[in-house]
């Protein structure tokens, strides 16, 4: 089912999701990064949180203030509803932008959007920090 955007938004949290959207592009698009459009899939997360997924990955949220438009549109608790999108390079991330694309260009992210801590990067799930100090201290 079709939902609708009145006006586009960003998603929240790109900065923490970055490991998912880098996983849902394929290697063509990793490699010319351009805005790419995208079917949006609307669900209900914890809480009252909205979760976007894109490719069968989960790629943001929906911002607290833009939450109540979309979950009214949800019939029930197990509803997903398509949303166009656009994922795009925004300086050394990928952003998820719902709704169609801005004919001004894309916004700066808001103060506030992003609150989730970024993870630490990992190699086999551990910390490379952690893989650094041992390469540091050959005793440890």
């Amino acid at each position: 089912m079709q939902a609708l955007v009145a006006d586009g938004f960003l998603a929240a949290e790109a900065p923490a999701l970055q490991t998912s959207i880098v996983a849902a592009l394929d290697v063509r698009e990793r490699a010319v990064p351009q805005p790419l459009r995208a079917e949006l899939h609307v669900d209900r997360g914890a809480g009252d949180r909205l979760v976007l997924s894109w490719r069968n990955v989960v790629v943001g949220f929906v911002p607290p203030d833009r939450v109540a438009a979309l979950a009214a549109q949800l019939p029930d608790r197990k509803a997903v509803v398509v949303v166009p999108g656009v994922v795009h390079p925004s300086g050394d991330i990928w952003r998820v932008w719902v709704g169609e694309e801005p004919a001004d260009g894309f916004p700066a992210a808001p103060e506030g959007l992003d609150t989730l801590p970024v993870p630490e990067p990992t190699i086999a799930g551990l910390p490379i920090k952690l893989l650094r100090d041992r390469d540091a201290d050959p005793h440890a």
